[in-house]
């Protein structure tokens, strides 16, 4: 099964940050920055905040409200269309 890419890697891609760059940033191991990216972990508010602000954006442009779990791109461009 083939995942969409998500938000949250789209905006590290705009940012410019490989994601070994980010992973080191953030001080977390590149494979949990990969599981975040893939949806398959989801993150603190703190940690949420953390990843919007190395890649510039808001929380809620990057991460759903409840459970910090991240939008997909399709979900993502929809609500910045809509704004």
């Amino acid at each position: 099964m083939c995942m969409e890419k998500s938000a949250l890697k789209q905006f590290r891609n705009d940012a410019g940050l490989k994601i070994s760059d980010a992973a080191d940033q953030l001080e977390i191991p590149m494979g949990y920055l990969s599981l975040i990216e893939t949806g398959k972990r989801s993150v603190t508010p703190e940690r949420a905040k953390q990843i919007a602000d190395l890649y510039g954006k808001k929380v809620s442009e990057i991460f759903l409200p409840s459970r910090y779990s991240v939008r997909e791109v399709e979900q993502a461009t929809q609500i910045s269309e809509s704004v």
